[in-house]
């Protein structure tokens, strides 16, 4: 997750840590003259993606469903270090539900 510096209520601003090289979106389709990613940055980027749902929906005590998961959503450090972003359409999902399907 891209960590939450700061926020101004009066003003409804959000301050979130910089990511240098922008979206796996801009990567994947090389906008801005973004250099194409290799397959191993890729495959990495993939599990740390993994890694992240699985801990919002194992989260306690309530799991949380991203819903709205896409390449631009995905944010990339200095060093090609993905972050999921953009959680203002996640959901709390009851502990009582096996099975969560939209």
């Amino acid at each position: 997750m891209v960590l939450l510096l700061g926020a101004c209520p009066e003003y409804g601003i959000l301050v979130y840590e910089y990511m240098a090289k922008g979206s796996l979106e801009d990567r994947l389709f090389k906008i801005g003259n973004a250099p194409a990613l290799s397959w191993q940055i890729r495959f990495r980027i993939a599990a740390e993606i993994a890694t992240g749902l699985l801990f919002l929906h194992q989260t306690k005590p309530e799991p949380l469903v991203h819903r709205d998961l896409k390449p631009g959503n995905i944010l990339l450090d200095n060093n090609y270090i993905s972050k999921i972003s953009d959680v203002g359409l996640a959901r709390l999902v009851p502990t009582t539900s096996e099975n969560v399907t939209q």
